[in-house]
C-alpha cells in the first residue's frame, strides 16, 4: 500500500512544471511580435511583429512625446510628462524583454531541471502555491490595465466635445473633421490595447519571476533539511552512521549542491532579464511622483476633478508597480537567507568527513544573500522602496514650499 502511495505521488510530481506560472505572458509576448509560435511561417510573423510594433510601440509614444512640445501651460506640461514618462518607461521594459527572450528560455530548461527534484509533498505543495501567485499576478495587473483602458474610453464617450484618449499630437485637424477623428480614435484605441497588453506581462513578469525562484529555494530549503536526518519519533538524532547511510546521505546532499548551483543560475540570469527594467521602473515612478504632485497642486486651484482623478490614478498606478517588485524581491532575499540556516539545520553532525567538507564550501557560498539589484547598483527590496517613497515625500514638500 505505501509503495503504490509513493508510486502515484512520484506520477503526480513528474507533472509538475513550473514553467506554466509564465504561460500568460508567453502568450502576450507571442501576440505582441517576441517570440514567433512554433506553428507560424517566421517569415510572415517578423512581418507582423515589424507592423504591430511599428504602429504600437514607435509611433504611439512619438505621437505622446511631440505634445508634450505643444503644451500651452505648466498644468498641461504636467499632465502631458505624467502619461509620457510611463508610456516610455514601458516601452522600455518591453524591448528590454526582446533583447534577454533567449535568457527567458535558458530559464525554462533550468526550472524542468528543478522540477524534477521534488520529492516531498511539501515541496509540490509550495511550488504549486507559487505558481497560483504568479498566475494571478498577471491576472491583477489585467484587471488593473483593463479598468484603466475602460475609463479613458468612457471619459471620450461622456465628454461633450471632441477629445483624444490621450493628449497627443497628430499632425492633422481631428476636432474639426468627424472621419479625422475616427480614425485617430481608432488608432490610439488600438495603439492603448495593445501597449496596455505589452504592460500588463512588463510589470507582472519580474515579480513571477521571483516567486517561482523563492518557492525553488523553499523547496530545497525543505530537501536539505531532510539530510541525514534519520530521528524516530520520540527518539534523538543518531550520533553514529553506518557506511552505508553516510554515503547515501552524500549522495542525496550533494545532488541539494547541484539544485543550489541551478538556483544560483536562475538567479544570476533572473538578475540579468529584470534588473535594467527594475530601474527603468524606479526612474520612472521617482519622476511621474514628483511631476503628479506638482500637477496635483495646480489642479486643485483649478477644481478640476477629472484631472485631479487622472493623478491619483497614475501616483497609485506607478507605486504600486514599484511596490510589487520590491515585496517580491525582498521575500526571494529572506528565502536565501532560510536556505543558508537549511544547510546548518541538517543532519551533518554523524556524517563523513567528506560530507563535512562539501557542506564547509557550500555555507561559504550561502553567507552572501542573494539579492536583486536594479542596474546591478540598486537593491530590489523593501527598505529601496521606503527610500523611494522618501524622496518623493521631500520633493513634494520642496514645490509646495515654493508654490
Amino acid at each position: 500500500m505505501t509503495n503504490a502511495l509513493t508510486d502515484n505521488n512520484k506520477n503526480i510530481y513528474s507533472k509538475l512544471d513550473t514553467n506554466v506560472a509564465f504561460e500568460y505572458h508567453w502568450k502576450v509576448w507571442r501576440w505582441t511580435g517576441i517570440k514567433p509560435p512554433q506553428d507560424m511561417n517566421p517569415q510572415l510573423y517578423r512581418l507582423y511583429a515589424i507592423v504591430l510594433n511599428f504602429l504600437a510601440t514607435v509611433l504611439f509614444p512619438l505621437s505622446l512625446i511631440a505634445n508634450v512640445f505643444f503644451t500651452q501651460n505648466l498644468q498641461q506640461l504636467c499632465e502631458n510628462l505624467t502619461i509620457t514618462i510611463s508610456d516610455c518607461q514601458s516601452n522600455l521594459k518591453f524591448i528590454n524583454v526582446f533583447l534577454v527572450r533567449h535568457q527567458l528560455d535558458r530559464i525554462k530548461s533550468i526550472l524542468r531541471r528543478l522540477d524534477r527534484r521534488v520529492q516531498d509533498d511539501k515541496e509540490f505543495a509550495v511550488l504549486k502555491s507559487a505558481i497560483a501567485t504568479a498566475r494571478s499576478s498577471f491576472l491583477i495587473f489585467f484587471r488593473l490595465y483593463s479598468f484603466g483602458t475602460t475609463l479613458s474610453v468612457v471619459k471620450v464617450a461622456l465628454a461633450e466635445s471632441r477629445s483624444l484618449l490621450f493628449p497627443a499630437w497628430f499632425g492633422v485637424n481631428w476636432d474639426g473633421n468627424l472621419s479625422t477623428y475616427v480614425v485617430v480614435i481608432v488608432y490610439q484605441f488600438f495603439g492603448l490595447a495593445v501597449q496596455a497588453l505589452q504592460n500588463v506581462a512588463n510589470d507582472s513578469y519580474p515579480p513571477a519571476y521571483l516567486v517561482i525562484l523563492s518557492a525553488h529555494m523553499r523547496a530545497l530549503e525543505i530537501r536539505v533539511k531532510a539530510v541525514g536526518q534519520f530521528r524516530q519519533e520520540g527518539m534523538q538524532q543518531p550520533l553514529t552512521l553506518s557506511a552505508e547511510e553516510q554515503a547515501k546521505c552524500l549522495k542525496e546532499f550533494n545532488e541539494c549542491i547541484k539544485d543550489y548551483l541551478n538556483i544560483l543560475k536562475l538567479h544570476s540570469i533572473i538578475q540579468r532579464i529584470i534588473s535594467k527594467a527594475c530601474l527603468a521602473q524606479f526612474a520612472c515612478s521617482a519622476l511621474v511622483q514628483c511631476t503628479v504632485g506638482l500637477h496635483f497642486m495646480y489642479v486643485v486651484d483649478a477644481a478640476n476633478y477629472e484631472a485631479q482623478l487622472m493623478s491619483i490614478i497614475f501616483f497609485v498606478a506607478v507605486t504600486l508597480e514599484a511596490f510589487v517588485i520590491c515585496y517580491f524581491g525582498h521575500m526571494m532575499s529572506l528565502q536565501s537567507s532560510n536556505l543558508t540556516y537549511a544547510f546548518y539545520s541538517c543532519g551533518w553532525l554523524a556524517q563523513s568527513p567528506e560530507f563535512k567538507r562539501n557542506l564547509i564550501i557550500t555555507l561559504m557560498r550561502t553567507q552572501r544573500t542573494s539579492t536583486i539589484r536594479a542596474g546591478s547598483y540598486i537593491p530590489v527590496d523593501l527598505p529601496t522602496f521606503v527610500v523611494l517613497m522618501k524622496y518623493a515625500y521631500s520633493v513634494f514638500t520642496l514645490l509646495i514650499r515654493f508654490k
